[in-house]
């Protein structure tokens, strides 16, 4: 038997870290001092996350190995690993190949099974320890069940992606398998910069010009002085949470963008989407000041829309409700606040709550305890030549541990014309009889906010009874 030797990996780029991957890091990988932890003992970071495809038709499989490794070839997010300096500074590197990700088996299915389970494909494809100082942070798993049907396991790691960059991996990967397939050149964007490229600008960035002008716009933006939300950390930095499934119908997300694009401030479905959470949120607290976290691209320099990368930031969403205002009203200043944050996008929201904190702008706790991710850039599955591909969901639903001080995070995708997703909430926050009505009254408040005359005080009454925190 004889073996192929593999070529070392060779280290063509050190850059520093995004600041979203600063954040990452310092929230679900470093020690309470800093420090990063010995390699090979368990961390809080997050397993990697798995998108399941299913391929029926006859699969060019050698067409789909080299679009793969084209794919790695093209985005060298997908070839980076991360260590620390001997200062201790966290850099990331860039290697200018990596090992073969993809892997080739087969499923057999128990008799009178007609499809797998989430479970016996996540068996395929197992979350191991994740340590990002190892790669490969990006994997492939082909599993074939009959001649011409399979599964295709995508896993690939948020310290080197986010929402975004799922679409892009979508897009290249479909592109480059329908070019090696019939034989001809991908036609894909050129990628002046890499991500590594962009990293290094916005480290130098940090505390300049730009970021002045941004900063001045926040401290603006929420004066006068917010008052804080105490957190309370839970024991080694996991906290107990539960996931429920979210589903927004097709027919009311038409209804909300007619209803963004209508307004006296225009704009896209988060603008309702947030006016509507907003309503829910003020009619559990009774706070007339609402503030979200609201995940956003940060895409605006040239060429970053087209990589695969850590770009993401959080933007704050402060609505204040009045009961007097109209639907119509509401949703305008929605939208206004989405534009804005989109306009000032780029400062690092770790240095925004900074720099709140150290002029007194934001009291004791976080500046938001809800979160809102709302992804658009994926809208249909992989598109193979000759294939039809669907979206396999392998979304984990019940309780578990998560390394986050984050209420409710909210995670929606747009796939065909629908808003699906999850909604984690802490558990030693909320009851399930209050997110249960936390869920009824975002369907019935996202309804009410698509007519313009409604009054904030008639969409609150009739919302479900808020249901007591257990905090």
């Amino acid at each position: 038997m004889t073996t192929t030797a593999t070529a070392p990996l060779v280290v063509t780029d050190i850059a520093p870290l995004s600041p979203g991957q600063e954040r990452l890091f310092d929230a679900e990988f470093a020690l309470p001092d800093g420090s990063w932890p010995a390699p090979g003992t368990p961390t809080r970071l997050r397993p990697i996350d798995t998108a399941a495809i299913r391929i029926d038709g006859p699969l060019d499989t050698a067409a789909l190995r080299h679009a793969v490794t084209a794919l790695v070839a093209r985005q060298s997010a997908l070839r980076t690993s991360f260590r620390r300096r001997s200062d201790g500074t966290p850099v990331q590197l860039v290697a200018d190949h990596a090992p073969d990700p993809m892997t080739v088996g087969t499923l057999d299915l128990p008799a009178g099974q007609e499809v797998p389970t989430a479970e016996e494909l996540l068996g395929h494809a197992p979350a191991h320890l994740v340590d990002p100082r190892h790669g490969p942070l990006f994997r492939v798993h082909l599993l074939r069940l009959a001649e011409e049907w399979h599964v295709l396991l995508l896993q690939i790691h948020h310290a080197v992606s986010d929402g975004w960059s799922i679409g892009v991996l979508y897009r290249d990967l479909s592109e480059l398998y329908n070019a090696a397939h019939t034989g001809r050149d991908a036609d894909l964007p050129a990628i002046p910069r890499t991500f590594a490229a962009h990293s290094r600008q916005m480290r130098a960035e940090r505390g300049g010009p730009e970021e002045q002008r941004q900063l001045a716009y926040w401290r603006r933006r929420l004066a006068p002085p917010l008052p804080g939300h105490p957190a309370e950390p839970s024991p080694g930095g996991l906290s107990p949470v539960d996931v429920e499934p979210v589903l927004v119908p097709g027919d009311l997300v038409r209804d909300l963008r007619a209803t963004a694009a209508t307004s006296a401030q225009r704009g896209g479905v988060a603008g309702p989407f947030l006016a509507a959470l907003a309503l829910v949120l003020h009619h559990a607290g009774g706070e007339p000041d609402v503030r979200i976290g609201m995940m956003i691209s940060n895409r605006a320099r040239p060429g970053a829309e087209h990589l695969i990368g850590y770009f993401v930031n959080t933007a704050v969403i402060r609505l204040r409700i009045d009961p007097t205002m109209t639907a119509g009203q509401l949703v305008a200043e929605a939208n206004t606040a989405v534009t804005e944050a989109i306009e000032h996008q780029a400062l690092p929201i770790q240095d925004l709550y900074q720099d709140l904190r150290d002029t007194g702008v934001l009291g004791e706790g976080p500046l938001y305890r809800v979160t809102l991710a709302l992804n658009t850039m994926r809208t249909t599955s992989m598109t193979l030549d000759g294939v039809r591909c669907e979206d396999i969901d392998l979304e984990r639903i019940g309780p578990r541990r998560a390394p986050t001080s984050i209420e409710q995070r909210w995670v929606l995708d747009e796939r065909s014309g629908r808003l699906a997703g999850t909604l984690t909430w802490r558990t030693d926050t909320f009851t399930r009889p209050g997110i249960a009505a936390t869920l009824t009254g975002l369907d019935q408040a996202l309804r009410a906010v698509t007519d313009p005359h409604t009054t904030v005080a008639d969409i609150t009454a009739a919302l479900p009874p808020a249901t007591p925190e257990t905090r």
